[in-house]
């Protein structure tokens, strides 16, 4: 049986994602007793095929659609065997001292943590894998700033040099023992992307675990890879960047301070969103233009659903599919 599991969710990735798993190649069954568990969210460009002839010794499992991130990370655990669990992204190269440093964290660590590690851009730049937890004054990016100028850091109590324990890490490199994962009942499949992550810590906080960032573990991460494939695609992460805030805030959040954070969220969006629209409708003709209107519009049609329907659950969940089955297509 293999110590750790890594499970990777890919859509249309496969640049990116042959660096990711010429990494993993690279580490031999001496160094490290792992699988590697692809699971291909219907990508349907006739890459998988290619991969699996390439990379025998990986499972590559295709899933039933573009159901997202939580419901492929869940989709691909089921089939895992390690004690182990590592989350990785598709865009990551990742070398086995690392792999090992996190699995030394995590055995040491109380029961339903969570282990990741520091991140770096190819260029050698770090990337800021964390942060905290969504309240009234980190709702949006420039209440953030506000903070920051503030002189109120988002990152949570350093421990000592070793590690830091923020609110919550990215989900691009969870590291969790496979019994914590099924105590915290694995990733929330009410996001389609983002913010799953925030929610897997918080529950894992609440019974009991750490959440722990490694400071001297690296990987290298090149963000984006499956969510600017092209405008489409853009259009979809770039509101469901949005929609998700929404999702957290009504898991999380109760009483008049949910109502007050869902119609600040609701109304940022709608007004802030708005010039980027109309300049979107006029210069047409430019193609990076056109996600303005179209991500505005896709909102319109997720908040008309949420009165509608009366839940901030993502359409594009599978969970939400289930449930309003004649709803039709959402974006």
């Amino acid at each position: 049986m293999p110590e750790v599991s890594i499970i990777i969710v890919n859509f249309k990735g496969w640049n990116r994602l042959a660096k990711c798993l010429d990494s993993l190649a690279a580490i031999s069954d001496k160094q490290l007793s792992f699988e590697v568990i692809i699971v291909d969210n219907a990508s349907n460009d006739g890459m998988l095929e290619n991969f699996q002839f390439k990379y025998t010794h990986f499972h590559f499992i295709p899933n039933t659609g573009n159901n997202g991130f939580a419901n492929g990370c869940n989709f691909g655990a089921k089939f895992a065997k390690g004690e182990y669990l590592l989350f990785l992204n598709p865009d990551t190269v990742i070398e086995v001292e690392a792999i090992i440093g996190m699995l030394t964290k995590v055995r040491k660590s109380k029961p339903n943590s969570i282990v990741s590690c520091k991140q770096i851009k190819e260029d050698g730049s770090e990337e800021k894998p964390y942060g905290k937890f969504l309240t009234p004054s980190t709702l949006t990016g420039w209440l953030r700033a506000i903070n920051l100028i503030l002189s109120r850091p988002e990152i949570g109590v350093v421990e000592n040099n070793e590690f830091s324990s923020p609110d919550w890490v990215s989900g691009s490199v969870v590291l969790i023992s496979k019994e914590s994962y099924s105590n915290i009942g694995g990733w929330d499949e009410d996001f389609w992307m983002y913010f799953e992550d925030v929610d897997l810590c918080l529950r894992a906080r609440e019974a009991g675990g750490d959440v722990i960032l490694l400071k001297n573990v690296t990987v290298e991460h090149n963000h984006g890879g499956s969510s600017r494939i092209n405008t489409h695609v853009t259009t979809l992460t770039k509101t469901e960047v949005n929609i998700s805030r929404h999702v957290y805030t009504s898991k999380h959040v109760r009483g008049v301070k949910g109502f007050y954070m869902q119609t600040f969220l609701m109304l940022n969006n709608l007004i802030t969103g708005l010039l980027p629209a109309v300049l979107g409708i006029l210069f047409f003709f430019i193609k990076r233009m056109i996600v303005g209107p179209m991500i505005y519009f896709s909102l319109i049609k997720y908040y008309f659903n949420a009165l509608q329907h009366r839940t901030w659950i993502s359409p594009r969940s599978v969970r939400y599919r289930n449930q309003f089955p004649r709803s039709g297509s959402f974006g």
